[in-house]
């Protein structure tokens, strides 16, 4: 769901592939959480107009293992999370050290540990300096034997060394990631790898590949935020400090108004869509993807984080190389582009994108930010609307 060039839907994507067209049957939201949540994407419909309508058929089955076929990268964030803005250089970091793992044939798992665990020793810098020897990424020290000077500076060698510790971990691939990374690091401060969880999983997806996602999503049951979350009737209050033509009420009430009008010249242009209702005429990013990678990398991210604010935009994998984005209105409902039909602006439950006719698989949400956005939007805001 491109913001410029035409694409193709979901569906005929994945035919294009050579991926299995999969439908899932009539056996309800639980069926739907297990298979979304353990295999590949399946999206259903036959894709003439938009989604199209889901059918039944006989149970799930993964699609073809391939390039762009959807990887899932593990997380399960505990306690608060924090999601800064990563350099440039800092980002190169992080895929170098998740790029050690996939020629390692690790799991994302193992990238996500060890990512996490660069961000709380160095700031994912390859610092020249620590505490007594320590030195690199990792603050790994020549004293304890991780190697010499050179070497430990070196960010494949070092991260190489990490993973060579990590796997000898019992369990370390279901096990808490603060409590994995200090069985590797023996750090003073055992409990604090576990606040970039999130932030980690976000950078690795981005490096892995572009159909890569974060394994917590709606179709999951995820525990919400006390006090916030699906179901609850609250949602946060948004406190975003990106700069829009529109504030996220007038961004909301003209999405409303654009379903309300029966808009359909949106067909593939989400990206597009949620740049119109924030008042620009063009998003800046290629696809949705591209944009939900460049809000991971200037921390206005929130991997797998399933309690937006109202204003936010959700980010989801198709099994495409563009992704798909929508905006968040507030009450688990939705405005997003082709769901109700080819090219038409629907007001739909979040959960439809996740469970409904497309089992996308979330990515998280970020804030309304549009980096080289311009132009101006051809959405009108109700009057009245601040």
């Amino acid at each position: 769901m491109k913001k410029s060039a035409p694409m193709l839907v979901a569906v005929l994507i994945v035919a294009v592939m050579g991926l299995s067209v999969v439908f899932l049957g009539g056996g309800g939201a639980a069926n739907a959480n297990a298979a979304t949540c353990t295999t590949g994407l399946a999206p259903v419909g036959n894709g003439a107009q938009g989604a199209g309508a889901a059918v039944p058929a006989a149970g799930w089955e993964p699609p073809v293992a391939q390039d762009g076929a959807a990887v899932v990268v593990p997380i399960s964030p505990q306690g608060p999370q924090q999601n800064p803005h990563w350099s440039e250089q800092r980002v190169r970091n992080a895929s170098t050290i998740t790029n050690v793992a996939r020629t390692r044939g690790l799991r994302p798992r193992a990238a996500v540990i060890a990512v996490a665990t660069a961000m709380q020793e160095s700031t994912l810098e390859n610092l020249d300096r620590g505490d007594r020897d320590s030195l690199g990424l990792f603050q790994q020290r020549p004293s304890q034997g991780w190697g010499t000077v050179a070497q430990i500076t070196d960010p494949v060698y070092a991260s190489n060394k990490f993973y060579d510790s990590l796997v000898q971990i019992t369990d370390w691939q279901t096990r808490p990631l603060t409590q994995v990374a200090q069985a590797v690091q023996r750090s003073g401060t055992p409990d604090a790898y576990a606040k970039w969880e999130q932030s980690a999983g976000g950078l690795v997806s981005t490096t892995w590949g572009t159909a890569a996602v974060t394994s917590v999503f709606a179709g999951c049951d995820p525990v919400p935020a006390p006090g916030a979350g699906p179901g609850t009737g609250t949602d946060p209050a948004a406190d975003f400090t990106a700069k829009n033509p529109r504030t996220a009420t007038q961004a909301i009430a003209a999405a409303r108004a654009a379903a309300a009008s029966g808009r359909s010249d949106f067909h593939n242009h989400c990206d597009n869509f949620v740049a119109q209702a924030y008042g620009w005429g063009s998003s800046g990013s290629e696809s949705a993807n591209v944009h939900w990678q460049r809000l991971v990398a200037n921390g206005d991210a929130h991997p797998g984080d399933n309690s937006p604010p109202p204003g936010a935009l959700l980010f989801y994998d198709s099994s495409s190389i563009y992704g798909h984005v929508v905006l968040y209105l507030g009450g688990d409902m939705i405005a997003s582009t082709d769901i109700n039909g080819y090219g038409t602006i629907g007001i739909r439950p979040k959960s439809d994108v996740t469970d409904g006719i497309w089992h996308m698989r979330y990515r998280g949400w970020a804030a309304p930010a549009f980096p080289s956005a311009g132009g101006t939007s051809t959405l009108p805001v109700p009057g009245g609307t601040t």
